[in-house]
């Protein structure tokens, strides 16, 4: 008698191989999502702890991310393009004397910030990250003092509301 597998003994492994790439694949897929979320939520702690510290300094809230940048870098890609953000150097907002919109280092996010007493910072998945993506809000309070930081938990450009 020959030694080896059978024809089915072979069939019945790649299948058993087929099932459990089907059940891992998507949870690998959506951990680097997950994890490319982080940046967004990173991002915004530190922007909300910023306008915290501004706060802190100068009695009233920051109002431009020219105040902000005085204890964060605000730094962004000019474009919502992750491959061209890996490539591209980085642009200062610094100087720049309002609140409006800036895209993530990476590209994967529009920053949204809206300034007052209740500071709020949103990361929007945007360009091709846009429906993938997972977003993240976060606040500061300047009557309580406090920060906080809400991820999504569901894909696309819904944003969670970081209640300060």
């Amino acid at each position: 008698m020959s030694q080896g597998f059978t024809l089915v003994e072979l069939i019945v492994v790649v299948v058993i191989i087929g099932i459990l790439s089907a059940i891992a694949i998507p949870s690998f897929l959506s951990s680097a999502d997950k994890a490319k979320q982080k940046e967004a939520s990173t991002l915004l702690a530190s922007y909300a702890k910023a306008a915290q510290a501004y706060y802190t300094e100068n009695s009233t809230w920051p109002t431009t991310k020219a105040q902000l940048s005085q204890f964060v870098a605000v730094t962004g890609c000019a474009s919502q393009n992750a491959t061209t953000c890996k490539t591209a150097a980085p642009l200062n907002f610094a100087t720049d004397n309002t609140a409006s919109n800036w895209n993530s280092p990476s590209g994967l996010y529009e920053i949204r910030w809206v300034p007052g007493a209740t500071s709020t910072f949103t990361a929007v998945p945007a360009g091709t990250f846009a429906q993938s993506g997972y977003g993240t809000a976060a606040c500061f309070n300047s009557a309580t003092g406090t920060t906080k930081v809400a991820d999504s938990t569901t894909k696309g450009t819904t944003v969670p509301a970081a209640q300060c």
